[in-house]
């Protein structure tokens, strides 16, 4: 009788190797985009953002004091609304202070 094919046990090996070269294709991927999403363009654009979003949230207060400065967590304006939630906000502390000249609010990020 002639084989044509593979057997069930050449067939399992073949599929476990393949997961475990696609597992360590998957973490080596991984490791790699997460070292791409560190860069210091990206923590910059976020601080940004972060005193973007204070200023907003600065003129939304109306019993705010515009004579002392007042430093607010990033994760409070997360939470007030002008930002979206994350992990990375909760260390970011913000001084809001506000310019009488210029009649505006100025924030700044302080870590």
């Amino acid at each position: 009788m002639k084989k044509n094919g593979y057997t069930i046990p050449e067939l399992l090996v073949i599929i476990a190797l393949l997961g475990i070269v696609t597992i360590f294709g998957i973490m080596k991927a991984s490791y790699a985009f997460s070292e791409v999403n560190n860069t210091e363009e990206q923590k910059q654009a976020v601080k940004e953002l972060v005193e973007h979003a204070s200023v907003s949230y600065a003129k939304s207060k109306e019993d705010w004091n515009k004579d002392e400065v007042v430093y607010v967590f990033a994760k409070e304006v997360a939470q007030a609304g002008f930002l979206f939630e994350k992990d990375e906000y909760n260390s970011m502390k913000v001084k809001i202070t506000f310019d009488q000249e210029k009649n505006t609010f100025q924030a700044e990020v302080v870590e």
